[in-house]
């Protein structure tokens, strides 16, 4: 019930906390997809859709729990020097 990374309620279980950040962590390896979703299905502009994909990984990193944070921390950092 509160495994959607997008619903802010606590995640009390383990099952939800897993599920939930595997859900963010999934983000990170379909980075194409997303840029397809903003510049194909939504029809935005390259500056647009940049910013779309880079706040779309910023929120679901942020919505991670601390432990997952912590071992995809590297991997958040150098998607997001490609933004820079």
């Amino acid at each position: 019930m509160n495994h959607r990374g997008s619903v802010l309620r606590e995640k009390i279980s383990i099952e939800e906390i897993c599920v939930s950040d595997a859900d963010a962590i999934s983000h990170f390896y379909s980075i194409p997809s997303l840029f397809h979703l903003a510049y194909v299905e939504k029809g935005y502009a390259i500056d647009e859709g940049k910013e779309f994909v880079k706040n779309k990984l910023q929120r679901s990193y942020n919505k991670m729990s601390d432990t997952s944070k912590k071992l995809y921390q590297d991997k958040y950092e150098k998607v997001m020097e490609v933004f820079k």
